[in-house]
């Protein structure tokens, strides 16, 4: 029997002039070393997960389901890191505490630097509205198409020393309907 081209190892070969251990080794990792291999830093992992395109420099790596990309820290205690923060992190330096890093191309999956910048969740949410792409944006008062009251019975509502029970009844609508314009559920304004 041929033995092993590892030359600290007596075992017979098998597969490519390797003992089975060394050949799964070898084409596992490349190599019949054995012992822990060093992971790839953080940065040279995100640059193996992008597709570069003229615009948008997109994440080919996992996505989470709303489509931003997703990368493991790689340390011991790995945890998910999002890969728009990441590339900004190193391209930009790092992200303030209480900071979200927004997308001017409104592409989740990408990571161009370009495209990305620092602000608040106020003025990340404005900017989603202003673009129109906040779906639920919600509609109060009469103009909510599931209102049962107007502005003037709210008024009465509001201004009225009856029972919600009374109310409901002289309204025609439910208990718990006078009951949150009462608490301020519903019908917050009446401007």
């Amino acid at each position: 029997m041929v033995k092993c081209k590892v030359t600290e190892c007596n075992s017979n070969s098998r597969a490519n002039g390797f003992c089975n251990k060394h050949h799964l080794r070898m084409r596992n990792t490349g190599t019949t070393d054995d012992g822990p291999k060093a992971h790839a830093s953080l940065e040279q992992r995100f640059w193996k997960k992008i597709q570069k395109t003229d615009y948008c420099w997109t994440w080919i790596g996992t996505r989470k389901p709303n489509q931003y990309g997703a990368i493991q820290s790689g340390s011991r205690v790995s945890k998910t890191l999002l890969a728009h923060r990441v590339s900004y992190e190193i391209h930009k330096g790092k992200i303030p505490v209480g900071m979200v890093v927004m997308h001017s191309c409104d592409n989740p999956s990408c990571v161009n630097p370009e495209h990305l910048s620092l602000g608040t969740h106020k003025e990340n949410t404005a900017d989603m509205i202003a673009k129109g792409r906040k779906v639920n944006v919600p509609v109060y008062g009469e103009k909510n198409g599931k209102s049962r009251l107007n502005l003037t019975q709210v008024k009465y509502i509001k201004g009225c020393d009856k029972t919600n029970a009374s109310l409901a009844r002289e309204l025609n609508v439910s208990v718990n309907c006078i009951r949150g314009v009462r608490i301020g559920r519903t019908w917050k304004t009446t401007t």
